[in-house]
């Protein structure tokens, strides 16, 4: 019988000698841990493939350009900033517009202006939502 197939007999686990109960219990813990790094190590190697499909690059970084000269050609850009400006403005003034339940006609959005910080004003406003609904 082998030290593995003793050390997880229960009846005979006490006949061991104490070297035997820790070279049971050395190969126990370098399995687990052997397997468990395996696990991550897969997982990781997953992480990274799905990466490699899902990337999207954020506004200022530019896209991993290819080697191959003949890929397919860049689509021309189609919105400009003065017009995404402009949209934005619209989209604004139609949201406060339909919150006032009034026309659009009525409200001029004269200068939107961006707050600095980390998190963004509703984010701002729903963390004062959250601590001002706990209070007594």
């Amino acid at each position: 019988m082998s030290l593995m197939e003793q050390f997880a007999n229960p009846d005979t686990i006490h006949s061991l000698s104490m070297g035997e109960k820790l070279a049971g219990a050395g190969i126990t813990t370098l399995m687990g841990m052997g397997i468990t790094f395996l696990v991550l190590i897969l997982l990781w190697g997953c992480i990274a493939v799905m990466t490699k499909f899902t990337y999207r690059p954020n506004k200022g970084e530019k896209a991993p350009q290819t080697t191959d000269a003949a890929a397919a050609p860049s689509a021309p850009e189609t919105v400009t900033a003065a017009a995404a400006d402009d949209t934005l403005i619209a989209v604004i003034s139609a949201a406060i517009a339909a919150y006032e339940g009034g026309s659009a006609n009525n409200l001029v959005v004269r200068k939107i202006r961006r707050i600095s910080g980390d998190t963004t004003a509703w984010g701002d406003a729903g963390r004062a939502d959250c601590i001002d609904s706990r209070k007594f």
